[in-house]
C-alpha cells in the first residue's frame, strides 16, 4: 500500500456515524492553518473525487469560494458533482479551527462555511488541533507509523516532498529514520544526475519543477556540494565541475559516463577556461582546442618539406599529443585533427622503407602480416578530413609519404613478376568452385584487401565467425577479365585471340559473356541468382554482388576513402541477413583491387602504334609488338599479350582511382569466409 492510502482511509473514518443515533455528516472539514498539506493537494484530489478546496474560483480544480463551495454542496451546480455515496471533503488553506469556530470575528469569505462545523465533522487531531504533516505520519494509530526526523531541515523536506511521500510504497519508508536526505531522495533519487540535467538547461528545466521542487533541489545541492544553484550562477558550476574538487569530483565522473546526452552542458564548458596550473586541463575543451589548433598549424608548416623531416615531425607530434586519446572531448568527436594525425602518423612509420622480397608470394605475405595498413592508414586519413583545407593539407602531406612509397612497393612487385612469372598463371579457382550446400557466393567489385580486413574487423564485432583469404586476380585485374574468373561459371568461358575488350567469351555459342549469360549459365548450374533483399532459398547455392566500391571510385575519385565505410556497413547487415535467413555459409569474394592516391596517377608513355586496345593501367599488345613496358598474359588466352603501366602511373592523365594494373593493391584479393 501507498501512503496515500492511509490518509485516503483517515479522512473516510473521520466521518463513520452510527445510523442509529446520528444523521450522516453533511461536510468533513479539514482545516490547515499552516497549509502544511497545499502543495500535494492536487494529487489527494486524484485519489478523493469528493475532495473540494476554498480558494479561487476554478471549478476545474474543485476549488473555489465558500458560496461556491456550499452550492456544490446543495448539488445545485453541474459543474461540479460529488460521487453518489461520497461524505464531500472540504479543504480550508490557512484556516485554522480556532478561526471556524468563532463565528462572530469570522471573515465573510468564511462565514458560509462556519455552520458546517455543526453539520459535519471536523477532521482533527485528538486535542482539537489540526493533522499537521508530521503528526499524521508518525502517529502509531491513526497515521502511518512511520519514524521521521524533527529537526528543521527535515520538517521543510518533508513537507516540499509530500506528494512524493504520499505516493511511496509504505514499506519503502518503514524500519528507519527518515532525514531531510532520505525524503528529498523521494524527488531526486539520482541528485547528480538531476544536477547534471538542469545545468543542461537551467531555464526550462526551472520551469519544469513547481517551487517546492524547486526548493528540495537547491536544498540538496547545498547539503551535497555546498552550492546554491540559478542561472546566474552557472558560470561558477561550471568551473567547479570542470576543477572536479571534493564532492565535484563525484559529479565531474558521472559526466564524463553521460556527456553525450548533454549537449548543451558541453557547449557550456567550452566557454570557460582553467583558472590556475593546478588543475587537471584534460576537462576543459576549450584546452581541448588549442591543442587541436598547434597540430594544425604544426601539419601546416611540414608543406613542402621533404619525405624524412615529415614522418619524424608526424611520429614526435602524434607522441605528443596520443594522451588526447582518453580525453572526454576526443570521444565526443570534438578533436578533428587528432585522429587524423593518428593514421598519418601510421603511415609515416610504415612507409620509412620500402619493402620487397625475394619472390611476389614473399611479398605478398610481408603486405596481408603489416603493410595493408599503410594503405588502410591512408584511406582513413583522407575519410576522417572534415572540410576543403584539412582534406588538402592531408592530401598534400600523403603524396609525400605515400605516393612515392607506394610506387616503389609496386615496380618492386612487378621486376619480380617480370623475373619468376605471376602467382598464379590460372587465378586460384576455391571461391568458384563453390559446391557446398546452403552457401552463398557474395560478390563485392573492387574489395581491396585493406578494405576486406576492415570488413572482416566489423563481421566480427557483430558476432559472426569469420575467416580471411587471399587469391590472386586474374589478368588484367578489371571487371571485365576478372569478375568472370570467380564466379561459378567460369569453366564455360574462354578468350579469343583477337580479343580487344578484354571480355571472354561463352565457348559452347562464342557470344561475349554478359550479365544475361551469366544469369542463364547460373541457373543451368543449379544456381540462384540472388537481387535486392531477396534470401531465396538457403538448402541451395546462391549467387549475390553487392557494395561496388569500384563503381564509387571512378565516380568519387579523391573522394572514395570518404564512403568506404558506408559501403562495408551496408555489406555486414546484408551478410547479417542471410545468415540470420538460414544460410549457413557466406563467402565474400571480388574481382580485383584498386589504387588510390591522393595526387593523381602519373602519366606513363605509350607507343600507341603498338597497342590493339589500352585502358588507364594496361593495354592489349599488337602481336610481335615489342615494349620495355612490364607484360603478362591475358588471364582467359595467354596468347595475347598485356602491357602494364608501370609503378602507379597510368596512360591516361587525371585520376586518383584506377585499377587494371600490377601491383598487390590490385591483384591480391581476399577471400573471407563467414559461417552461422
Amino acid at each position: 500500500m501507498q501512503v496515500i492510502d492511509y490518509l485516503v482511509q483517515a479522512l473516510h473514518d473521520s466521518a463513520v456515524y452510527n445510523p442509529t443515533v446520528q444523521e450522516a455528516p453533511a461536510a468533513i472539514i479539514w482545516t490547515d492553518e499552516a497549509k502544511q498539506w497545499q502543495a500535494a493537494i492536487p494529487y489527494i484530489k486524484e485519489c478523493l473525487p469528493e475532495l473540494l478546496e476554498l480558494g479561487d474560483y476554478q471549478p476545474e480544480q474543485r476549488t473555489g469560494p465558500a458560496i461556491w463551495l456550499k452550492c456544490v454542496l446543495a448539488n445545485t451546480l453541474q459543474e461540479v458533482t460529488i460521487p453518489k455515496g461520497k461524505t464531500p471533503i472540504i479543504y480550508l488553506p490557512g484556516i485554522g479551527r480556532k478561526e471556524l469556530r468563532a463565528i462572530e470575528s469570522c471573515s465573510d469569505t468564511l462565514r458560509p462555511l462556519a455552520e458546517l462545523q455543526y453539520r459535519g465533522v471536523l477532521w482533527a487531531y485528538h486535542n482539537g488541533r489540526d493533522w499537521g504533516v508530521h503528526n499524521f505520519l508518525t502517529h502509531p494509530d491513526v497515521g502511518v507509523n512511520l519514524t521521521i526526523a524533527k529537526d528543521k531541515k527535515t520538517l521543510d523536506a518533508l513537507v516540499n516532498v509530500l506528494r512524493d511521500v504520499l505516493e511511496s510504497p509504505l514499506d519503502a519508508l518503514q524500519g528507519r529514520m527518515l532525514e531531510a536526505s532520505d525524503l528529498r531522495a523521494l524527488v531526486f533519487n539520482d541528485p547528480i544526475k538531476d544536477l547534471l540535467a538542469w545545468m543542461n538547461d537551467p531555464h526550462n528545466n526551472r520551469r519544469q519543477w513547481d517551487d517546492h521542487k524547486w526548493q528540495v533541489f537547491c536544498s540538496t545541492c547545498v547539503d551535497m556540494l555546498g552550492e546554491i544553484p540559478s542561472e546566474t550562477s552557472i558560470t561558477n558550476l561550471l568551473q567547479a565541475l570542470a576543477a572536479a574538487k571534493g564532492p565535484w569530483q563525484q559529479v565531474w565522473q558521472r559526466f564524463e559516463d553521460t556527456a553525450h546526452n548533454l549537449p548543451a552542458l558541453v557547449q557550456a564548458l567550452h566557454t570557460i577556461a582553467p583558472l590556475d596550473l593546478a588543475v587537471d586541463h584534460s576537462h576543459y575543451p576549450s584546452e581541448n582546442s588549442l591543442e587541436e589548433q598547434n597540430i594544425e598549424h604544426e601539419l601546416t608548416q611540414l608543406q613542402d618539406k621533404p619525405a624524412a623531416e615529415i614522418r619524424s615531425a608526424l611520429l614526435a607530434l602524434y607522441q605528443q599529443h596520443q594522451p588526447r586519446e582518453n580525453w572526454l572531448w576526443y570521444r565526443l568527436g570534438e578533436s578533428k585533427w587528432l585522429p587524423v594525425l593518428a593514421q598519418l602518423a601510421s603511415v609515416a612509420q610504415l612507409t620509412e622503407r620500402v619493402f620487397t622480397h625475394q619472390s611476389p608470394e614473399e611479398m605478398a605475405t610481408l603486405y596481408q602480416d603489416k603493410f595493408w595498413r599503410v594503405d588502410a592508414a591512408a584511406l582513413k586519413a583522407a575519410a576522417l578530413s572534415q572540410d576543403a583545407l584539412q582534406q588538402a593539407l592531408v592530401e598534400q602531406l600523403l603524396a609525400v609519404i605515400y605516393s612515392p612509397w607506394l610506387n616503389e612497393v609496386t615496380l618492386n612487385f612487378q621486376r619480380l613478376v617480370q623475373a619468376q612469372g605471376y602467382p598464379a598463371s590460372r587465378v586460384n579457382t576455391m571461391a568458384a568452385n563453390h559446391t557446398a550446400k546452403g552457401s552463398v557466393l557474395f560478390f563485392v567489385d573492387g574489395l581491396r584487401f585493406d578494405c576486406g580486413t576492415l570488413l572482416q574487423q566489423k563481421l566480427a564485432e557483430h558476432g559472426m565467425n569469420t575467416s580471411l583469404n587471399t587469391q590472386w586476380s586474374a589478368l588484367p585485374s578489371l571487371t571485365a577479365t576478372a569478375k568472370a574468373a570467380v564466379t561459378p561459371v567460369a569453366s564455360a568461358l574462354s578468350g579469343e585471340q583477337l580479343c580487344d575488350d578484354f571480355i571472354p567469351v561463352v565457348t559452347e555459342s562464342g557470344s561475349a559473356f554478359s550479365s544475361y549469360h551469366f544469369k542463364k549459365l547460373l541457373q543451368q548450374q543449379g544456381w540462384q541468382y540472388l537481387e535486392g533483399l531477396d534470401v531465396g532459398e538457403p538448402q541451395g547455392l546462391a549467387w549475390l554482388q553487392m557494395g561496388d566500391l569500384d563503381n564509387l571510385g571512378h565516380l568519387l575519385q579523391r573522394k572514395l576513402p570518404q564512403e568506404v565505410d558506408a559501403v562495408l556497413n551496408e555489406i555486414v547487415d546484408r551478410i547479417s541477413h542471410l545468415i540470420a535467413s538460414g544460410w549457413q555459409q557466406v563467402r565474400v569474394i571480388t574481382d580485383h583491387g584498386w589504387l588510390w592516391l591522393p595526387d593523381e596517377l602519373p602519366k606513363a608513355a605509350l607507343n600507341k602504334p603498338l597497342v590493339r586496345k589500352y585502358l588507364s593501367r594496361c593495354a592489349i599488345l599488337q602481336d610481335n609488338a615489342h615494349t620495355d613496358l612490364p607484360k603478362v598474359g591475358w588471364y582467359w588466352n595467354e596468347n595475347v599479350t598485356i602491357a602494364m603501366a608501370p609503378g602507379v602511373s597510368a596512360f591516361t592523365a587525371g585520376d586518383h582511382y584506377q585499377h587494371g594494373g600490377l601491383s598487390l593493391q590490385e591483384c591480391l584479393t581476399p577471400v573471407l569466409e563467414i559461417t552461422a
